[in-house]
C-alpha cells in the first residue's frame, strides 16, 4: 500500500476512500488529523502500487 494523498481531517479522507471503494479500488485511511494531538502530516489514503493510476484519475474527477 502506498500513500496516494493527504487530507487535513478523517472526514475528507473516508471520504474519498468511499468513493475508491465505489469503483472498486480497494484503500485504507490512516492517521490523525492535523487538529489532532501528533498529526502535523494529515490524514493519509493508501492505495495498493499497481492501482495507484487508477485511484489517482478517480479522485481528479471526484
Amino acid at each position: 500500500m502506498k500513500a496516494i494523498k493527504s487530507y487535513p481531517t478523517r472526514m475528507e479522507a473516508d471520504l474519498a476512500r468511499i468513493a475508491l471503494d465505489a469503483a472498486g479500488v480497494p484503500s485504507v485511511v490512516v492517521g490523525i488529523g492535523v487538529g489532532m494531538e501528533g498529526g502535523m502530516d494529515g490524514v493519509q489514503l493508501l492505495v495498493p502500487e499497481d492501482r495507484l493510476d487508477e485511484a489517482s484519475a478517480l479522485l481528479e474527477d471526484a
